[in-house]
């Protein structure tokens, strides 16, 4: 099928709808409400490390099995299982009352996000050939359309509180909206017709045989070395994501609900600069942008940690931003280009495995830092930034740099 046809534009338009909403929804889960009910339980900070890597900890045990799966029957038997979850699992959080019960929550909830992601990306690799990079961005920046409305409106409700008049505390009441929004994902899914012309589809191979395929194929150096990029990335970004909220209110200041405004503007930023990035990546090389953005995000997450002015906070957080599309943009098209096209979906499983190995790890190794250092939050980032520097070094040293 044409990539200019209107019914592959069609379903383009409908997983974006589809991946906004569900992103909507398990990014209000945890931002920036996640941070601050965990202390409101009294998490220690190894518990907050655990209670933030545990979602996308869930992808590393089922993003690659997702992908071998999806090259075996398709996509639309997970992209159900994916909506399911995000419509019904919000409502368990009713039922939290310690720090080991929100790690086993945000570890089924992550369950979701493990299964879209992959599940979409294969969807548009499929259905673009030489635009599959701005395509995925253009996918990537319609999820960030619901992570930039997400703590917006989280944080709005932190400010307003609306559910007290109903006996419902600030926290059970932001996971209501959550699973109402998983619902209209449960919904839309329903009236959306799962076209897969071009895309991953059911095949022939004999599983024995398709299980060695990717083991082969896909595990290479390269595409490994692309894949960590991705990870180390997603470790800053995890970190900074859970760690800096309660730095911000903590030790600069800020008050809880402004968390919310501050993460808008870093997926505003992220939402502009990813399709930008893509396109131009598209018709250059990738090379630049990952090495690049991700060296700078080493080294703007180390001074983020260690300034205590309210202004330089939300200036900081724009370059932040710049350099997590920079990477982000630009790593899931590659890993598809370094590989045969009927391996597209065990590829982007094994990227999403390791970037949830990166994301999961992020936050249990701040906690384990800020324990160690006493709960220094400027000890634990420029620690963590000076490690993930390494992975650029040794990227820009030893991978080949054609598309």
């Amino acid at each position: 099928m044409s990539t200019d046809s209107p019914q592959v534009a069609r379903n383009m338009l409908l997983l974006c709808i589809l991946g906004a909403l569900a992103i909507f929804s398990t990014t209000m889960a945890k931002s920036p409400v996640l941070p601050y009910f965990a202390s409101w339980l009294e998490a220690t900070d190894l518990e907050k490390g655990l209670i933030g890597a545990a979602s996308p900890a869930t992808g590393v045990l089922v993003s690659a099995p997702i992908g071998i799966l999806m090259d075996r029957k398709g996509p639309k038997m997970l992209l159900w299982a994916a909506a399911g979850l995000f419509a019904f699992v919000p409502f368990l959080y009713f039922w939290v009352s310690t720090a080991l019960q929100l790690v086993v929550v945000r570890f089924i909830h992550g369950t979701a996000t493990a299964i879209l992601g992959p599940v979409a990306l294969a969807l548009v690799a499929g259905w673009f050939g030489n635009q599959r990079g701005e395509r995925m961005a253009l996918y990537s920046s319609s999820t960030r359309a619901g992570r930039t409305i997400a703590p917006l409106l989280g944080g709005f409700l932190f400010a307003v509180p609306a559910f007290e008049s109903f006996g419902i505390d600030i926290y059970r009441g932001i996971y209501l909206v959550c699973g109402l929004f998983g619902m209209a994902v449960l919904a839309l899914t329903m009236i959306m017709p799962v076209r897969t012309e071009g895309a991953t589809e059911p095949t022939s191979i004999p599983d024995k045989a398709l299980t060695r395929r990717p083991t082969r194929e896909v595990i290479r150096r390269d595409v490994l070395l692309i894949c960590a990029a991705q990870a180390a990335t997603y470790f800053l970004y995890g970190a900074y994501e859970f760690f800096m909220p309660l730095f911000w209110n903590e030790v600069v200041g800020i008050p809880e609900w402004f968390a919310g405004p501050m993460f808008t503007l870093l997926t505003v930023t992220i939402l502009i600069a990813g399709p930008i990035i893509g396109r131009v990546s598209d018709r250059s090389s990738r090379f630049p942008f990952i090495v690049g953005g991700l060296g700078c995000l080493c080294i703007l997450v180390a001074l983020a940690s260690a300034v205590t002015n309210f202004v330089l906070q939300v200036i900081l957080v724009i370059p932040i931003a710049l350099a997590i599309a920079s990477t982000d943009s630009t790593t899931s098209p590659l890993v598809t280009e370094r590989v045969d096209p009927s391996l597209k979906g065990s590829a982007l499983g094994l990227l999403s495995t390791i970037m949830d190995v990166g994301h999961s790890s992020g936050p249990l190794v701040l906690g384990a830092f800020l324990a160690l250092g006493g709960h220094s939050y400027t000890f634990a980032f420029v620690l963590a930034s000076v490690l993930i520097l390494v992975v650029p070094l040794v990227i820009f040293f030893t991978l080949d740099r054609k598309n």
